[in-house]
């Protein structure tokens, strides 16, 4: 037993089951238990406000419930749904409890819910002022490029003697996109190195390329440089692959940062604003209900 909630019992296995379908090492489930044993009291404490209020949840509805979500997640294949629930050690009877706990723990904390029309003009005006840094949308760039990651027709020029080379004839008044469509190895060869979007800071993976590109004005051309390329690796993560390749970037359009109207982010602000509320609302309920109820929490120890 980790947790008892009036004549309620949790026990370390119900908590270990739920980590372990999340893929959780050892080593998570000792560090995250008291995270999953909150979680648990919470949803007890939300069946005994329940049943003081005299609320019923009718077996139909559970019914309904059930099936809405084997239609949903299984195609309505209750073989395969049974399957399932078996290889996690579950029956649907097991199922149907979580289902209902699941069910009347959101039905509790919906009832202290505030909608955006309850949010007062002078709040979210407010919150806007306070935290204008949420509401600026950021600086965007369109970018050319042209790429060296292969020597060009068995030529003995290096990879930066070939970039130089076509640097120097952009410097001397050659079109930026007809170079880029005869030279390198872009993705956006056949687009004159276009890119095709406008990208922020963030969108662009590689920090070298990220500094080099926001260091642009609108329609200036960069010096070549090195980058070393990124690659996927096995475990999905992304580093380094070893290799390099050297880029010259072109600035198209630039969309400096802007800050957007207040009346433009109200309805955003608004709903922020609820949910904070309904979030320190639910955090004072569930207060509440330890204190008239008896919870006792003993997590094991390594």
């Amino acid at each position: 037993m980790v947790a008892r909630v009036n004549d309620k019992v949790i026990t370390w296995g119900e908590i270990e089951m739920a980590m372990e379908k999340l893929n959780f090492s050892e080593e998570e489930k000792f560090r995250r238990g008291q995270e999953f044993v909150e979680g648990k009291v919470d949803r007890l404490l939300s069946q005994v406000a329940f049943k003081k209020k005299g609320g019923e949840l009718p077996e139909s509805y559970i019914e309904q419930e059930y099936s809405s979500r084997l239609l949903t997640n299984f195609n309505g294949d209750r073989r395969l749904f049974r399957e399932v629930l078996q290889s996690q050690g579950q029956s649907p009877l097991v199922y149907k409890d979580q289902l209902k706990e699941d069910i009347i723990h959101m039905h509790m904390l919906s009832q202290r819910k505030r909608t955006g029309d309850e949010i007062s003009p002078q709040r979210v005006e407010s919150y806007y002022h306070e935290h204008p840094e949420k509401f600026r949308t950021p600086k965007k760039l369109k970018l050319r490029e042209i790429v060296f990651s292969e020597i060009e027709d068995g030529s003995n020029q290096t990879l930066e003697q070939l970039a130089l080379h076509v640097h120097s004839l952009i410097v001397k008044g050659e079109a930026f996109e007809e170079l880029a469509a005869k030279h390198g190895q872009s993705p956006f060869t056949s687009k004159g190195g276009d890119w095709g979007v406008f990208v922020t800071r963030d969108e662009i993976r590689n920090v070298k390329i990220q500094e080099v590109a926001f260091s642009l004005k609108e329609n200036e051309v960069s010096h070549p440089f090195e980058v070393n390329l990124l690659k996927k690796r096995e475990d999905g993560s992304i580093g380094y692959s070893g290799e390099s390749a050297w880029y010259i970037l072109k600035a198209d359009k630039i969309q400096p940062a802007k800050q957007l109207p207040v009346d433009e982010v109200r309805p955003e602000i608004e709903k922020i604003i609820a949910n904070n509320f309904e979030l320190d609302e639910q955090r004072k309920w569930l207060s509440r209900q330890k204190r008239d109820a008896y919870v006792d929490v003993r997590l094991p120890s390594k």
